[in-house]
């Protein structure tokens, strides 16, 4: 059902792209619909788009598909951003990156666009944020990070690992996960001061503005 819904969202989205647009991709299973989507639009229309990834992994499945991908630095501006999300709250603040770790240059890219579409299935959508929140660290600062967190927050904070092995992510920094023990009350301030710890690159909460394109088995719902 939720695969239904992922397409119907992403095919909604294409209404939003034009002749010409620098385009954000973001990185998740929704968005795979959409690159996929996006790239027959563009072979069928000649749009002559400029995509800048968020990820190896969309990079190699958008030029795999025929778009033109370059580096963030390369492009004056993003006129806009696709990307999905984790959960999505009543106030369209999300939480990314449990699927691929890609919230840093997610961010980078998100936050430069113009505008900003975010694409869920019916699941991602919730009245709170009460999932875990990823946070991207300096390997070197990992301990320090996690001992800072644990005195100012109440909730389960630990380094993300396999079999024992920290989880590198394409930056080679390590991640830890912050699960509070309620829902996220003050998304935006949480994000900041996150955001402000030393050795931190980038968190999972993002709360720019931003459209959300919500998938459903018969269509789409725009908040």
């Amino acid at each position: 059902m939720n695969e239904k819904q992922k397409k119907n969202a992403a095919k909604e989205t294409l209404k939003y792209v034009k002749k010409g647009m620098a385009l954000g991709l973001g990185t998740g299973s929704t968005t795979k619909f959409f690159v996929k989507l996006l790239a027959e639009k563009n072979k069928k229309e000649k749009l002559e788009l400029t995509c800048v990834s968020t990820s190896n992994k969309t990079t190699g499945l958008a030029t795999d598909l025929g778009l033109r991908v370059m580096g963030i630095d390369l492009v004056e501006k993003i006129d806009l951003a696709v990307d999905g999300a984790d959960q999505v709250n009543d106030k369209k603040e999300l939480l990314k990156g449990m699927g691929g770790f890609a919230f840093l240059k997610e961010k980078k890219v998100d936050y430069k666009a113009e505008k900003f579409i975010v694409i869920i299935d019916e699941s991602k959508k919730s009245r709170y944020l009460t999932e875990e929140i990823l946070i991207e660290v300096e390997p070197a600062k990992t301990t320090e990070i996690i001992k800072k967190l644990s005195e100012k927050y109440k909730g389960e904070i630990v380094q993300v690992s396999n079999h024992c092995v920290p989880r590198e992510t394409e930056n080679k920094n390590y991640v830890i996960s912050m699960q509070l023990h309620s829902p996220i009350k003050n998304a935006k301030q949480l994000e900041k001061e996150l955001d402000s710890i030393s050795g931190v690159k980038a968190n999972g909460l993002f709360t720019r503005d931003c459209t959300v394109i919500i998938g459903t088995k018969t269509g789409t719902k725009t908040i």
